[in-house]
């Protein structure tokens, strides 16, 4: 029988892992309807997918040791990360999913400005 903690983070990560993806595809949604279906003099900018993709990016990584199916296993295998380590990868893994989530406005300001498309 597994103690209550583990219990506990494993129901947390799996929710780490279902709100970007859910949140996903409500985006992915919303871009059909404003694509397709909006009338085109009404339908205001456009949806976002920065903050949703990038924090379902790193709740994958941070899922990789605890999901027993490809291709989370071979992500596994290849992480250079020591298994003395990986809860503390874990956690910065989810903290970077929270902080991107927060922040992807900021980001996706810098990366058009990097790349000069702002």
């Amino acid at each position: 029988m597994l103690p209550t903690q583990v219990i506990l983070a494993l129901l947390v990560l799996q929710c780490a892992l279902l709100i970007p993806l859910v949140a996903v595809c409500i985006q992915l949604a919303r871009w059909v309807h404003w694509r397709f279906l909006a009338d085109p003099q009404a339908r205001g900018e456009r949806p976002h997918f920065t903050g949703p993709v990038l924090a379902l990016i790193f709740s994958t990584l941070a899922a990789t040791d605890f999901l027993g199916f490809e291709p989370f296993v071979t992500v596994s295998r290849l992480n250079p990360i020591p298994e003395s380590a990986r809860a503390y990868f874990t956690v910065a893994m989810l903290a970077l999913g929270v902080w991107c989530w927060a922040y992807a406005g900021a980001i996706r300001g810098r990366l058009r400005a990097m790349l000069g498309a702002a």
